[in-house]
């Protein structure tokens, strides 16, 4: 009798799995960074105009967080993080780093890759950004210097009110981490093609920045947090309303 039920048990198992296998590879999430367009020059909340000369941005890991896992701890979000340039691609994460050109950017997205996550609730996604390594897509002669940096940035800040011109160069060595809550959750219970954005918008990251007065290491520590703040997670369903 016991025999009889356990094999009873493991016919069911495996007429289910095929179902599940079926859910599991019929649910894709493409994903896309979205940069504004780059104008000529960046008016700044504080008065200042900031012509660009090179501005570029690696983006590394891309991560789609499930709900009963998603801690927003700003602890954690701000605190130094540590990743390799190049890891595997999971289920739920790319890995390759992507190095962008903003100053190419004419507000197109660049297509990341596609996740195969299985069915469940995710309420966010998580995107780090790293320097790039050899293995970096858009990586080329003429940026090479993006192995060693996260973020870099140069070019001539130009004081409104006074006309004063001054170089702009910021280079951000650290690892950026910032997870992002959907409007949303994604609820993956059927084979679906669902894509998410991830939005850059480069034109805020001199906000908060005067110029004239703050050191060079203010000036920059003020840029990294505006980059950071700078991505957002979108779905199509949040660009309509947007």
């Amino acid at each position: 009798m016991k025999s009889r039920l356990l094999t009873a048990i493991a016919l069911l198992s495996l007429a289910s799995l095929p179902n599940c296998m079926r859910v599991t590879d019929g649910i894709e999430v493409d994903v896309a960074y979205q940069p504004e367009a780059t104008p000529a020059q960046i008016r700044t909340d504080m008065g200042y105009r900031v012509a660009l000369d090179r501005a570029l941005i690696v983006v590394g890991k891309v991560e789609l967080i499930r709900c009963d896992s998603f801690v927003m701890d700003l602890r954690q979000l701000f605190a130094p993080a540590r990743a390799r340039a190049h890891v595997l691609d999971t289920p739920t994460s790319l890995g390759v780093p992507l190095i962008i050109d903003l100053m190419e950017s004419a507000g197109t997205p660049q297509f990341a890759g596609t996740m195969k996550p299985p069915p469940g609730d995710y309420c966010g996604i998580r995107v780090l950004g790293m320097p790039a390594d050899e293995d970096a897509a858009g990586l080329t002669d003429e940026n090479l210097d993006m192995m060693q940096h996260s973020v870099l940035v140069t070019g001539l800040v130009e004081d409104e009110s006074t006309g004063d011109e001054t170089p702009l160069l910021a280079r951000i060595w650290e690892v950026l981490e910032y997870e992002m809550l959907f409007e949303q959750p994604l609820v993956f219970e059927s084979p679906v093609l669902e894509s998410v954005s991830i939005q850059i918008d480069h034109t805020k990251w001199f906000d908060g920045i005067d110029f004239a007065s703050q050191s060079p290491d203010a000036v920059q520590g003020q840029i990294t947090e505006n980059v950071r703040s700078s991505l957002q997670a979108a779905l199509p369903s949040m660009e309509a309303g947007l």
